[in-house]
């Protein structure tokens, strides 16, 4: 039996940072439950709680695309642990840097672009192998 290893524990890795990401908004809009938590003292200037909605909703829309890729490629077991291991790298840098650049920074290119790029990629490659795993039979 495949214990899902990689989906696993990237599924909560994932999960961990978008919590981060929902709590940051959270802090963002005033909610009165993070004014329990945290001392809040300056206004949140709207520009910045739109890029941090913007970072949490690009998080959301990528994620789960690229985890049901990968419980497909590990419960199909035609790659090597290591393999897919390496993609889910890829990914989990693009996003994180992706998500960085947008909730901590009015603008960084490098961040922005990488992180697109190994999501691209991540998500390119499984695609590209299971579609070729299908038409092989």
């Amino acid at each position: 039996m495949n214990n899902l290893y990689l989906t696993s524990t990237f599924a909560s890795l994932f999960t961990l940072f978008y919590l981060f990401l929902s709590f940051r908004i959270g802090y963002f809009r005033g909610s009165p439950v993070m004014k329990l938590i945290f001392k809040m003292d300056e206004e949140i200037p709207d520009t910045k709680l739109q890029r941090n909605v913007r970072a949490h909703g690009n998080f959301s829309e990528y994620v789960p695309i690229f985890l049901i890729l990968l419980l497909t490629m590990e419960i199909l077991g035609q790659s090597s642990f290591n393999y897919l291991l390496m993609i889910c790298l890829i990914f989990l840098y693009g996003r994180l840097a992706h998500a960085i650049c947008f909730a901590f920074y009015d603008s960084n290119p490098f961040l922005r672009i990488s992180g697109m790029l190994c999501t691209y990629l991540g998500l390119g490659i499984f695609a590209i192998q299971l579609l070729f795993g299908v038409i092989r039979g």
